[in-house]
Parts: C-alpha cells; sequence; structure tokens
C-alpha cells in the first residue's frame, strides 16, 4: 500500500451519504473501513461522518422519494433548490477542515452529493480542486462540467437503480443539426463491480457476499474507490 508522505498536503474529510428508506447503521461498517484504509495509506483523515439527506428508514418513504426526484432532475425543476443536496452541503460546509473533501454516496445519496459538490463549488466552500464525489448503486443524474472528471460512478450490472435517471442531452451537430447525445452529462469515470447480490449489497462483508477468490462485495467497493481516488491525485 502506497504511503501518502510524498504529498504536501494530504488532509482528507469523509462523507457517507445515505440513499433513502436506509437503516441508521446501514454505512458504518464501510466509513469505518474506509477510514482506517486510509490512515494506513497515510491520509490525515481529519472528519468523518454519516448523512442521511433524506432521511433514514424512520421517515415517510413518499417524502424521501419526492425530494429525491426533485435532486434527480436538476435541469427540469424550476427554481427549487436541491434539497437532499442542501441538507449535505450544509452538514460538509459545518465541518471540512482543508484537504480533500470525499462524498460517497449509496443510491440516492449519490444524488444528492452531485448536488452537494456543486453546491460547494458555487458557494466557495470547497474548490472543486478538493472535491470527490463517488456514487454507488445511484440513478443516473446529470454532474456538473467542473465535477466530472472528479466523479466516479459505481454500479453492478445486477442494480435496477442504475437504471433510473438519464445522463443525455441535446447537442448541435456540425450542420446545426440537434442530436441526442446519451452521455453528455455522465461522470468521466466507470466502475462495473462483479459483486455478489444486487442493490442493497455492496457493503456486505460475509458469507454468502465473498466470491471464489475470498474477496467480499466491501473489499472490492473499497478497492475500486481506493485505486480511483490515488489515481486522481
Amino acid at each position: 500500500m502506497r504511503k501518502r508522505t510524498d504529498l504536501p498536503e494530504n488532509k482528507i474529510n469523509i462523507y457517507t451519504l445515505a440513499g433513502v428508506a436506509t437503516a441508521p447503521t446501514f454505512m458504518e461498517d464501510f466509513s469505518s473501513e474506509l477510514t482506517v484504509r486510509l490512515r494506513l495509506g497515510g491520509w490525515d483523515v481529519r472528519h468523518t461522518e454519516l448523512l442521511f439527506p433524506y432521511g433514514d428508514w424512520s421517515r415517510k418513504l413518499l417524502y424521501q422519494l419526492l425530494e429525491m426526484r426533485n435532486d434527480l432532475y436538476p435541469l427540469r425543476r424550476a427554481r427549487l433548490a436541491p434539497i437532499g443536496g442542501k441538507l449535505a452541503a450544509d452538514a460538509v460546509a459545518g465541518s471540512y477542515s482543508g484537504g480533500l473533501a470525499l462524498l460517497i454516496g449509496h443510491s440516492g445519496g449519490g444524488v444528492a452529493a452531485v448536488q452537494a459538490a456543486e453546491l460547494l463549488c458555487r458557494a466557495g466552500t470547497v474548490h472543486s480542486a478538493q472535491l470527490r464525489v463517488v456514487q454507488i448503486g445511484s440513478p443516473k443524474c446529470p454532474v456538473p462540467e467542473p465535477l466530472r472528471e472528479r466523479t466516479l460512478y459505481i454500479r453492478s450490472a445486477r442494480d435496477p437503480a442504475t437504471l433510473i435517471g438519464n445522463w443525455g442531452g441535446f447537442e448541435r451537430g456540425s450542420f446545426g443539426q440537434p442530436w441526442w447525445n446519451a452521455r453528455k452529462y455522465a461522470p468521466s469515470h466507470h466502475v462495473r463491480l462483479p459483486i455478489i447480490g444486487k442493490h442493497a449489497d455492496y457493503f456486505r462483508r460475509r458469507s454468502p457476499y465473498v466470491n471464489r477468490e475470498g474477496f467480499s462485495n466491501l473489499e472490492l467497493t473499497l478497492t475500486s474507490i481506493w485505486n480511483w481516488l490515488h489515481q486522481r491525485i
């Protein structure tokens, strides 16, 4: 594991964002394991926080779905702020202490992570160069241009949530004719994970979620993020 002592600044703040109707402890193991791995790699982890931008499973599902839908289609909404994104951005602004801000969202939390990152950039709270966003099993939502190179999209082939939404938009061709670009607003980095299971199983660490090589779903997910994060530094 390569140490980060070669970096002039190796501070990092980790924010994990849960999706709709999620158990309060759903992402705790993932967050703890990621923190340990980063510290062993020489990172100075300044802050870790688990966020529920739409509430946990104790809140009515309908309200959460409506708020997530608003955040999912930012190009269509009429002057409505991204609800979950705003809550997440406020939480980051209240605790961010310099260095990288890593926002990792599962399902609808990945949508909120993109919107929160955009709000943080616009407000000048965190410069886009210091932001990294990871979407895990998330619906597709438009990613702003400054964040596309800094966003990783992770999905399983058996995850139906990743079929929701789109990254498309119309562009002009060479002769002015409109054409549909299905990836116009897509993040630049994609990983297709061969996990065992479906949408809720990216963070499983025990049998039957361990493959023949001995790697759990959690380890596959962590390794994908680790490799991408170091490639982008």
